[in-house]
C-alpha cells in the first residue's frame, strides 16, 4: 500500500470539501433513482447499482495501477469487503423500514445516526466538546423541520418500522466508526470504494438469484440505472472515503446531513415539487449546524492521529 506523509496527515478543510461533495452526490439519488424502484424492484435496483459501480471502479483502478497508481490488493481486503457487505445490510434494513413508515418519520429516525456516531466515537475514546454537541443539536432540529408532516399528524406508527429505522441508523453509525478505525488512513478513497461496492454487490447477488433479476428496458431506464451507479454510488462513495481520511466520524456524519437539505432543493428544481417555508427553514438550520460542526474538525486534528495510532 502506497502511503505518503501527505496522505497520512489530516486536513479538515479538504475533508469538509470531500464530505460536502459526497452529500451532494448521495442527495441526487432521489432524482436519478425515482422511477427505478417501481420498474425494477428493490433487489434488482440495488444489484445493478452496486454491480455496475463495482465494474466502473475496478476498471478505473486497473488503468490507474498501470499508470503508477495504488495497488488495490495491498490493503486490508477482507475488512473493506466486509464493510461493503455491511453497507448492503444497511440499505436493505432501510427499505424494510421505509416500507412500514411514513417517509417523514423514517427521515427523522434514520438521521439520528450522527448522534449515534458521536456517542459511539466518544465511548471509544475520541474527544467530545461543547461545540460538537451544539452542532449536533442544531442539525437534529433542522432535520425535524425539513419534514413538516410531523407537525400535521401522521398515520399510526409501526413499531417494527421504527425498530428497522433505528437499526439502520445504528448500523450506518457502526459502518462509519469501523471505517475510521479498521481502514488505514493511507488507503485511497477509490480503492476503498472499489472493495466496498464489490462487497455490497456480492450481498445482493443471492437476493436476485432467489427472487429473480429484472433488467432495465428502454433507454430512459438504462440511463437512470447508469446514473444511479455513477453519481450516488461511484462518485458519492469515493468522496465519502476520501473525506473520512481527514475528518472524525462524528464531524463527517454531521456534514453528511446536508443530503437532506440538498434533496429538498433537487425535488423543487428537477421534480417540480413545492417546498414549504418550514422545509426551507429546516434546510437552512441544517446548513448552519454543518458549518458549526466543521469548526470542530480543525481543533481535533492534533488528537486524531494519536487515536488512530492506538488501533
Amino acid at each position: 500500500m502506497q502511503q505518503t506523509g501527505a496522505d497520512a496527515g489530516r486536513n479538515s478543510a479538504r475533508g469538509a470539501v470531500w464530505a460536502v461533495a459526497s452529500a451532494f452526490a448521495f442527495s441526487l439519488s432521489s432524482v436519478v433513482g425515482k422511477d427505478l424502484l417501481d420498474a425494477l424492484g428493490v433487489a434488482s435496483v440495488l444489484f445493478w447499482r452496486f454491480s455496475l459501480a463495482s465494474v466502473v471502479l475496478w476498471s478505473a483502478l486497473a488503468i490507474w495501477r498501470r499508470r503508477g497508481g495504488p495497488d488495490p490488493f495491498a490493503v486490508p481486503r477482507a475488512r473493506l469487503f466486509a464493510l461493503g457487505v455491511l453497507m448492503g445490510m444497511v440499505v436493505v434494513v432501510g427499505f424494510l423500514a421505509l416500507d412500514r413508515l411514513d417517509a417523514s418519520v423514517y427521515i427523522v429516525l434514520v438521521y439520528l445516526y450522527p448522534a449515534f456516531v458521536v456517542v459511539g466515537s466518544a465511548l471509544l475514546g475520541r474527544p467530545l466538546d461543547g461545540i460538537t454537541i451544539a452542532a449536533l443539536a442544531i442539525i437534529t432540529v433542522g432535520v425535524v423541520l425539513t419534514v413538516p408532516e410531523l407537525f400535521t399528524g401522521v398515520d399510526s406508527i409501526s413499531v417494527t418500522g421504527v425498530v428497522f429505522a433505528l437499526g439502520q441508523a445504528v448500523l450506518f453509525a457502526a459502518y462509519m466508526i469501523l471505517n475510521d478505525r479498521v481502514v488505514p488512513p493511507g488507503v485511497d478513497g477509490v480503492v476503498s470504494a472499489g472493495w466496498t461496492t464489490l462487497g455490497a454487490a456480492t450481498f445482493f447477488t443471492p437476493l436476485v438469484i432467489v427472487g429473480g433479476l429484472t433488467a432495465p428496458h428502454g433507454p430512459r431506464l438504462v440511463l437512470e440505472v447508469g446514473l444511479f451507479a455513477l453519481i450516488p454510488t461511484v462518485a458519492a462513495t469515493t468522496f465519502f472515503f476520501r473525506a473520512l481520511r481527514h475528518l472524525a466520524p462524528g464531524v463527517m456524519a454531521m456534514i453528511m446531513t446536508l443530503e437532506v437539505a440538498l434533496a429538498i432543493v433537487w425535488s423543487a428544481v428537477f421534480l417540480g415539487e413545492e417546498v414549504s417555508p418550514l422545509e426551507a427553514v429546516g434546510a437552512t438550520v441544517v446548513i448552519l449546524g454543518v458549518v458549526l460542526a466543521q469548526r470542530t474538525a480543525a481543533g481535533s486534528l492534533d488528537a486524531e492521529p494519536k487515536v488512530a495510532a492506538g488501533i
